[in-house]
């Protein structure tokens, strides 16, 4: 049975109050205890402790007063004016059917109680057969988890050793598969999923569609010696040639050999165009070519089919793309086409039952995204919009939550569920944000521990974000 601890104080409302703590109750309510307010104004309601204050009337520091003059003097001061208290944020009233907001005023001097560890009060927040972790400090206070904003998206917030590829491997992904879901996952560094999963995919064995790989050769190239709104003949000749010539599973010399000479024979044979027109176009072409280089064309030699990868985790169940060999582009590029198979089959209004998950998601959606990042920047936010709809859940990690280290503000507008650990110093102003709205501060989020993290959002039954750990492996 929960233990009385206090009393509410005056000045509460019907979403917030104080506790005043029996004597020797300061030891055992931490931050982050849950309590249950029997409310003499109507039902009982659920509630979380935040923000605690010691208070001694001698001890004021305004002015000079007797218990600071026995401080001064290395004394200990009257206990006798002395009393603790902690603001309670309200998560709901509890009802039959699970937690309610709270229209009533919570009178003074209610009385407030704390759960015990044996007395569970996650079943307040309704039933559901899926959970996430634990409620902090509690192993076995499961967290529900509201299944059906799944596909509303999923962020995962910290810093560097914060546990977000934990809390994914070992929560989130399990979670995600036992609500029905396969699970793609864009492993960016190629080691944090890759050696715990099978099958795994490397980026050179997948097939890139060829506007996607023109694309990123006009990236090498400075869109092949053209500025920006020119017509681009030599982009089309290329391209052209790529749809044309077998150059895929070949050895990368022959490859890029195949498609400069076809691209070279569309050029010249291209008809209206004056010659000294196609001279010029031609050296454009050969000196884009010096740049894209046989180590450039091996890069997307592959043949595995976006469709072969979705065909392969409907079989297994989950696919890690391991994308630790390659730069930049061509990892953007891998995941440009995978997505668009993604995008195409939700257009054709096919439920997918398929998660996502991208690692680092700044390096595909940067708060200023740039180049090829505008076009993973606006396919993640289309993918947002049709995957509510078609069964896809889009969970992204990241370091930073806004401005340079945090994700685009759009892309994250479209993450209706967050899980925030230890932030970024620099996310401190959004920290403050959060802090204004449910007594979380700053300090707390600056230096929660590795495992730790808030969970907010559609997928929390509770409309107050909830502190929730798990076992680290």
């Amino acid at each position: 049975m929960p233990i009385p601890i206090g009393i509410v104080g005056s000045g509460a409302s019907e979403s917030s109050a104080v506790v005043v703590l029996y004597d020797g109750m300061e030891k055992e309510v931490k931050n982050e205890s849950l309590v249950l307010v029997r409310n003499k104004n109507g039902a009982n309601v659920l509630a979380v402790c935040r923000g605690g204050l010691g208070i001694n009337e001698s001890l004021r520091t305004g002015a000079y007063t007797p218990g600071v003059a026995y401080a001064k003097s290395r004394r200990i001061p009257s206990s006798v004016k002395e009393y603790f208290l902690f603001k309670l944020q309200v998560i709901g009233e509890i009802t039959e059917n699970g937690i309610s907001q709270n229209r009533m005023i919570i009178a003074p001097t209610s009385i407030v109680e704390l759960f015990t560890d044996e007395d569970s009060p996650m079943h307040y927040l309704g039933k559901s057969e899926l959970f996430i972790g634990h409620y902090w400090g509690k192993p076995n206070w499961k967290v529900p988890v509201l299944k059906e904003y799944i596909n509303y998206h999923i962020g995962v917030f910290g810093v560097t050793g914060s546990g977000k590829s934990y809390l994914t491997r070992y929560e989130i992904i399990p979670l995600l598969r036992n609500a029905g879901y396969d699970v793609i996952v864009m492993d960016w560094k190629g080691s944090d999923y890759a050696p715990y999963f099978e099958p795994t995919f490397t980026l050179d064995q997948i097939k890139i569609d060829n506007m996607t790989v023109v694309r990123y050769f006009g990236a090498l190239t400075k869109n092949f010696h053209y500025i920006d709104r020119e017509e681009n003949p030599v982009a089309a000749a290329v391209e052209t040639a790529l749809r044309q010539v077998e150059w895929r599973g070949r050895d990368p010399a022959e490859s890029r050999q195949l498609v400069l000479q076809k691209a070279k024979q569309i050029i010249l044979n291209s008809p209206g165009v004056k010659e000294d027109t196609k001279t010029l176009q031609l050296n454009r072409l050969e000196s884009s070519f010096e740049i894209i280089t046989e180590e450039e064309f091996e890069r997307f030699l592959g043949t595995i089919e976006p469709w072969e990868i979705v065909q392969k985790v409907k079989e297994k169940g989950v696919v890690v793309i391991d994308m630790s060999k390659g730069i930049k582009e061509q990892k953007l590029s891998v995941f440009i086409a995978i997505t668009k198979y993604l995008k195409r089959l939700m257009e054709r209004k096919q439920t997918l039952n398929i998660a996502l998950v991208i690692d680092e998601g700044p390096q595909y959606a940067p708060w200023q995204p740039r180049g090829i990042e505008r076009d993973t920047t606006d396919m993640i936010i289309d993918l947002c919009a049709l995957g509510r709809s078609y069964g896809l859940s889009i969970v992204i990690l990241s370091q930073g939550m806004a401005g340079e280290i945090g994700l685009n503000a759009a892309v994250r507008r479209n993450l209706n569920t967050q899980f925030i650990g230890r932030i970024h110093p620099l996310d401190v102003e959004e920290a403050q944000k959060l802090a204004a709205s449910y007594y979380i501060s700053p300090e707390t989020l600056l230096t929660l521990p590795e495992g730790h993290f808030y969970f907010l959002g559609r997928m929390n039954p509770s409309p107050i974000p909830l502190l929730i750990s798990f076992q680290l492996r």
